[in-house]
């Protein structure tokens, strides 16, 4: 399946070198599962010209799935640049990219409908490649306010050249050329957390903030409003961290400072996911759905991992061989039972 036959070598390996990390314990990088949580397997070989080293001291802050190929993996981390994966996560290389080769990465997005055209948000920059990360524009933005830091970028499935880019003092920018020239169409005031466009009409487009709470357009960034729906309900709902959808964007679940909301209207209204644990009680980052079934919901917080067929109702959990934190999950769309894990210490 996917070359996971490898998975063992990388059990052998792990510890065979060392990268540059931010922890010296050694259960961080990448989990994989390939039965829906019940068990995990450390994938963290990075081959280099100097021998094999390893991703296993490595905080993992974000992970993207190319959309046109589920074996092909991309991640960020605290202090240790990108890497990307050919193999379903089996090894991991860097671009040969030296800004891109250490340091915080906020985000990577691959384009859906161009593989080799991929963006990456590191500090003030979006850098962009559209040769297969062989080269990358250091150019396509550059913020120059003192402290703003591009953390958020997304491509519209229906039209490319429309780039979508949240900003850490809370902006969301629009490009519709590819990142050539771009316009400011929403001012939020809190860091955007995540940028979803409706997957049926590219003219919806939810942002979720740190503290802030949601906004939603219906006419690609024209007009905005900001998104009640029942979240003032829910204490801390408006300190969104991470938002997903279904294939056909029927099901938003965002992961909240209340724990998890739910969406059947693309943000309209929402409801409380039910959970093992009570509200606010853990913080959840890294939460997965089945897209073709959102009744299929996976979450991962503090050692534990969520696993839900009937949409919350009732929760199988397993313990993670790992005490860091859950940080961001990716299901496969084509195999819902083979899910990623990355996770990073913890920090103040």
């Amino acid at each position: 399946m996917k070359g996971f036959s490898l998975i063992a070598l990388s059990l052998l390996l792990i510890g065979a070198g060392c990268s540059s990390s931010s922890s010296s314990s050694s259960d961080g990088g990448v989990f994989t599962s390939i039965n829906a949580g019940q068990d995990w397997t450390q994938t963290v070989i990075v081959p280099t010209a100097s021998g094999i080293g390893t991703l296993a001291t490595t905080d993992v802050l974000n992970m993207e799935m190319d959309p046109q190929d589920d074996t092909f993996l991309y991640i960020g981390t605290r202090q240790n640049g990108m890497l990307y994966s050919e193999d379903s996560g089996v090894s991991w290389r860097q671009p040969e990219n030296d800004a891109l080769a250490d340091g915080l990465i906020y985000h990577i997005e691959v384009d859906p409908t161009d593989v080799c055209t991929v963006y990456v948000a590191k500090g003030a920059r979006l850098y962009r490649t559209d040769d297969c990360m062989r080269s990358f524009d250091s150019e396509t933005y550059v913020d120059n306010r003192s402290g703003v830091s591009v953390v958020q970028v997304t491509v519209d499935w229906f039209n490319a050249r429309t780039i979508w880019m949240g900003l850490s003092n809370g902006d969301v920018l629009k490009s519709a050329d590819s990142g050539d020239t771009w316009q400011t169409v929403l001012k939020t005031g809190e860091e955007i957390s995540s940028i979803l466009i409706h997957t049926t009409d590219s003219r919806k487009v939810l942002v979720s903030t740190y503290g802030k709470g949601l906004y939603k357009t219906a006419d690609a960034g024209s007009n905005w409003e900001e998104v009640d729906g029942g979240l003032s309900d829910l204490q801390k709902s408006q300190d969104v961290y991470t938002m997903i959808q279904s294939e056909d964007s029927g099901v938003v679940i965002a992961a909240t400072g209340y724990g998890l909301v739910r969406s059947e209207d693309f943000g309209a209204t929402w409801e409380a996911v039910q959970l093992v644990t009570s509200a606010g009680q853990v913080t959840i980052r890294a939460v997965g759905m089945d897209v073709a079934d959102p009744d299929t919901l996976y979450y991962a917080a503090n050692s534990t991992f969520y696993h839900s067929d009937d949409a919350g109702s009732t929760w199988d959990t397993e313990r993670l061989p790992t005490a860091r934190v859950p940080r961001a999950m990716i299901v496969d769309p084509d195999e819902s039972g083979v899910v990623y894990l990355g996770v990073a210490s913890a920090t103040d």
